[in-house]
């Protein structure tokens, strides 16, 4: 499945991030995505080094795609070079106009890839869900590698 028409990779990670992931965990989804995604088999998943008994989907945005793999309480939406130097602008932007109460925890230096960083989000619904969204995004001034997002869903007790 293609992307929707002239949508880049930034765009549609961070669509299927905020619309998507978040919403998903804050109980309010609204609507579908136009087209389907190609569904990745076990093998397919497995050759990219994910664990078994997931669900993967990619997105084909000429020139690669864009990937959403599911596990448990976990989502992760990623892609490899393209625009990934603009993805976290946008999903900034997107993520406070969606949830103004989204808070940054920490921005610094990524501890594995000294071409990226790692940005983490908490994004308190206000319904006892909270997000927890980890990104790790090309360092200024660095190649875009990769953009990479991990939203964890969490429940708090009251």
């Amino acid at each position: 499945m293609n992307a929707p028409a002239g949508m880049t990779h930034s765009q549609l990670a961070t669509k299927l991030i905020v619309e998507g992931c978040l919403a998903y965990v804050a109980g309010n989804v609204q609507g579908k995505m136009s087209g389907a995604p190609t569904q990745l088999t076990e093998l397919e998943r497995a050759d990219i080094g994910l664990k078994p008994g997931g669900q993967t989907y990619f997105y084909t945005v000429l020139p690669t795609g864009v990937f959403f793999d599911m596990q448990g309480s976990e989502a992760t939406v990623w892609f490899q070079q393209a625009d990934g130097d603009r993805a976290l602008a946008s999903l900034d932007a997107a993520l406070k106009r969606a949830y103004p109460r989204a808070r940054q925890l920490e921005d610094g230096a990524h501890p594995q890839y000294a071409d990226a960083r790692l940005r983490s989000y908490e994004v308190d619904f206000g319904n006892a869900r909270v997000a927890l969204l980890n990104v790790e995004y090309p360092r200024p001034g660095a190649p875009p590698r990769r953009f990479l997002a991990r939203i964890t869903a969490l429940a708090r007790k009251n």
